[in-house]
Parts: structure tokens; sequence; C-alpha cells
């Protein structure tokens, strides 16, 4: 009789045990990180009885409640890590790269520079008009304004994404912190209870919030106590037992993110190959490197159209002065020429031909690199010789040997016969006066333009900075299909699914009323022989 209450009462107990078990899977059904428990039943089995004929009476002494099971697999945790570190990387590097999309797109330095050198194209057919002159300054000054916000815009990204970057440093020593605490309680508790649930739990989130930042591998020893790696097993240590070391970060001169271990006493340098702080170190190279084009660009163009304007000389008379200054760098660009009358639209020297010439040259002329010409100069060509005369006095400057289309110096210019010319040609070179209507000089924005291809140069930072963005997105997408079916794995077995859960619980408590019937007729039956014996 004992017998038969000593397994009613084991039974209560352990299905007691065990609908608690099932009422915390459902009450953590949503909780991150939760793993789902299982009761431990194991039967209770009878001793040996006195004789050996006995032993095959004895039943048995009911059931109890071992413990709780982690429903948990090793590989496919690991599965979800790497997963998970993979899509981390390629997520955080696309939203610096959409930043910058958005941020090259709003500012069209391309754009700006094609109504520059249009506005440049609109003076030619009126060179002294002060409204076409007006529209080209306003089109400079839209140039200056699309580089210098896409400078600071890429200032301002690469401040927020160091900002980030040294904040998931942080984090990562906070989790790796918190993976130390799981380790030392799991030493400690004991096997089987729900407290070493809780822990592993615990162990779990930590790690994969640390495979989120960073790529890692992970070992555990009997008791559950995690040792994490960087990258893989043969990667330095990151955490072992209750003991995690200081990681520090820093960006570089040249703008590159660097990862240390110890960074005051022994520095050990590493570099994650996955996880977010890959992806920010990733799109921080990128964003350098953009800087540094945009930087170039900026100071190609001043120097480009400043040199334009070197050639040339404006309304005043006076030689072009420069119209951009790139000199703040990192692609600030600010206009320098403060009137319109400033762009240098005609070409410094004017040249005619007598009317008696009998050849088809025609000649070009600038001011020699380190010349001092006259204000007008009179030129023959005879034998294949240039002679230069002062046209006031007539006397012979100097003479130089010319080849057709092969510039010479003479007379403190820089002079280039095109064409066949007859002996007795002659040509006059005067400064160009104040108010002329020559727009010779433009051809050099025309031929800058074309040339340098500054447009074409913005368009190309513009598409392969979205070309490799919707790459990330094919990679990005792909890794999610790979995450997803890694998390539907694990899920499967750690998961709670409510449904399941329902149909253990009535089985469990249909065992425990079972079980206090049993109580109740061993009870009864006891109450009988008693009543029978009095």
């Amino acid at each position: 009789m004992s017998d038969l209450l000593s397994i009613g009462s084991t039974g209560v107990r352990a299905y007691q045990l065990a609908m608690n078990v099932v009422g915390e899977n459902i009450a953590n059904a949503t909780t991150k990180g939760y793993a789902r428990r299982s009761p431990a039943l194991t039967e209770l089995s009878a001793g040996a009885g006195s004789y050996i004929l006995l032993n095959n009476l004895n039943i048995g002494q009911g059931v109890v409640a071992g413990g709780v099971a982690r429903q948990w697999d090793e590989f496919r945790a690991a599965d979800v890590r790497t997963g998970t570190s993979e899509a981390s990387r390629t997520g955080s590097t696309m939203v610096w790269l959409d930043r910058m999309e958005k941020l090259l797109s709003g500012t069209n330095i391309s754009g700006s520079l094609t109504r520059f050198f249009n506005a440049a194209d609109g003076i030619a057919a009126d060179p002294t008009g002060i409204a076409p002159r007006t529209a080209m300054l306003d089109a400079a000054g839209g140039v200056a304004a699309a580089f210098t916000a896409t400078a600071e815009g890429l200032a301002t990204i690469d401040k927020d994404l160091r900002a980030s970057a040294l904040q998931a440093v942080d984090q990562l020593s906070g989790f790796a912190a918190g993976l130390a605490e799981a380790n030392v309680g799991l030493a400690r508790v004991r096997p089987g209870s729900n407290e070493q649930a809780q822990l592993l739990d615990q162990r779990d989130r930590m790690i994969d919030e640390i495979s989120a930042l960073g790529s890692v591998h992970v070992s555990f020893d009997e008791k559950g106590v995690a040792t994490v790696r960087i990258n893989d097993s043969s990667g330095p240590v990151l955490v072992q037992g209750a003991n995690t070391r200081k990681i520090g970060a820093e960006f570089n001169a040249s703008g590159t993110l660097g990862m240390v271990f110890d960074p005051i006493y022994a520095p050990e340098a590493f570099s994650f190959r996955s996880g977010a702080i890959a992806g920010f170190a990733e799109a921080n190279a990128r964003l350098t490197d953009m800087r540094t084009q945009i930087a170039d660009l900026a100071t190609a163009v001043a120097d480009g159209v400043n040199q334009v304007q070197a050639a040339g000389v404006d309304l005043n008379g006076a030689p072009g002065a420069a119209l951009f200054d790139a000199s703040a760098g990192g692609g600030i660009l600010s206009v320098t020429t403060a009137g319109a009358r400033q762009i240098a639209a005609a070409r410094p020297w004017t040249v005619s031909g007598a009317a008696g010439n009998g050849g088809s040259a025609a000649l070009q002329a600038a001011t020699a690199p380190s010349g001092t010409p006259l204000a007008s100069t009179r030129l023959t060509v005879s034998g294949g010789v240039l002679t230069a005369l002062d046209p006031v006095t007539n006397s012979v400057i100097g003479t130089a040997p010319y080849t057709p289309g092969t510039p010479v110096t003479l007379a403190g210019l820089s002079l280039t016969v095109s064409g066949t010319a007859v002996d007795g040609d002659s040509f006059t070179v005067a400064a160009t006066r104040p108010g002329s209507r020559d727009n010779g000089n433009l051809a050099g924005f025309a031929a800058l333009r074309s040339g340098a291809r500054y447009e074409g140069q913005a368009n190309d930072l513009v598409n392969a900075n979205a070309s490799a963005l919707a790459a990330k997105k094919q990679v990005a997408e792909a890794q999610n299909v790979i995450l997803e079916g890694a998390l539907a794995a694990r899920d499967a077995v750690s998961g709670v699914n409510l449904d399941n859960e329902a149909v253990e619980l009535m089985r469990f408590q249909q065992a425990y009323s079972a079980s206090s019937r049993i109580i109740q007729v061993a009870r009864d039956t006891f109450d009988s022989l008693l009543q029978a014996v009095s």
C-alpha cells in the first residue's frame, strides 16, 4: 500500500514540475533567445527483494523529475551565428553606401558642371554682353556649391560612421563581459537545473550579439562554458571562462578602422572578416576613397578652369583672373572672381593678316612663358623664317625658323603658323583691347570640357557607388535567405510551438490528475482495510 502511495506522490510532484516547465515555455514563446525546455522524467526502479523469486513482483516506485532539459543544437546555433555575422556585415555596409548615393545624387556635381560649360558656350554669341557672363558666373557658383555640399556631406557621413563604429566596439566589449559573467555562473550551477538553462540562454544571447558585431569561433566545455576566438579556431581569444580581453579601436591617418587587443600595455592588432564592425570598416574604406576622389576632382576643375582663364583677357583688357579656389582642400570649392566682366572670353593677342597676303597661312599667338612682348608686333614670312618687326621703328626684333603647326618663341610670343605661307606674307599681332568682342579664349573651355571629362568623372563616382550598393543588395538577399533557413532549422529544435505546448500541457495535466487519483485510491483502500480490521 505504501508503494502505491509513493508512486502516486512521485507522479504528482513530477507532473506538477512538468506543467510548470510547459507554462514557462508558453510564457516565453516570444522571448528573444529563449530555448524551449522539457522535463527530464525518469522511472524510479524498485530495489531487489530479499529473495530472487520476489524480484519479478517488484513493479517500481514511480517517476522522478530529474531536472530540466534545454532543447538546443550546437551546430544549428553555429549556422545561425555565421549567417548573422555575414548578413550584418553586408547590411552595415549598405547603410553607408545608401547615404553616399543619396548625397551624390542630391548635390549632382555633374549637372552643375554641365550648366557651367553650357554657360561658357553661351558667351560666344555675345562676348561683351553682361547677361551671359553673369549666367556663367552664377553657374560657377553652382559648381562651387555642389562640390562644397558634397565634401561637407561626406565629412558628416564620415563622422557618423566613425561614431557608430566606436559605439559598436563598446557594445562588443559589453557583450563579451556579459558572456564572461554567464560563464562564471555555468561553472558553478547544478546541471539540469532551470538556473542552468537560464544561464545557457544568457550565454547564447551574448554570443549571438557578439556574432552580429564580429566574426567569431565558439567552443564549449562539458559545463557549457564558452570560449570565443576571433574569426576561427586559431584566432586570438576574446573570451575564455571568466576572462575577457580589452578591445580598442581607432581610425588611422588614412581613415581606415584599426582594431587592437590590450591597446595600452600589449597591443595586438586584429580585424574581423564579417559582422557589423567589418561592415563599418569596408564602408569607411569606400567613403575615404570617395572623399579623396571628390577632393582631387575639385582641385582638377579649379586648376583647369583657372588655366583657361589665365590664357585669356577679360572685358577690362586685364589677364584672366582665377575663377575657382580649391585651397581649402577636401573638395571645398569657392568662386574668387567678383564680377562678370572678369570672365576671360578673349584671347590676349589679336592677329590680323595683311590684305595682300598670297598664301593660305594663319597665325596664332600667345604670350610665351618667359616672354615680355611689345603691345604690337608685325611679323613677316620668308623662306620658312618668321621675322618680328617693331611697328613703330620697323626695326627687326628677332627671327626664328618655323615648321607649320609647331609653336616657336619669338619677340616674347609663342607663335604657331598653320597652312601654307607665301614669301612676303605678313601679320600684325596686337594686345587685345578692353571691350573686345573676341571670343577665342572660350574655345579653351570647350577643349577642357571634352579633354578632362569632368562631368564624366563625376558621373563615374556616382555610378561606381550605385553599382557597389546594388551588388551589396543582391548579396544581402542571398544571405537573408541563408539566415532564414538557419533560423528555421534552429527554431525547429529550440523554438516554442504553442500548439505543441498546449498538447503537452493537456497530457501532463491528465497524468497529474491520474497520479492524484492513485493517491486517492490508495487512501480509500487503506481506509477500507482499517475498517475491516476494526
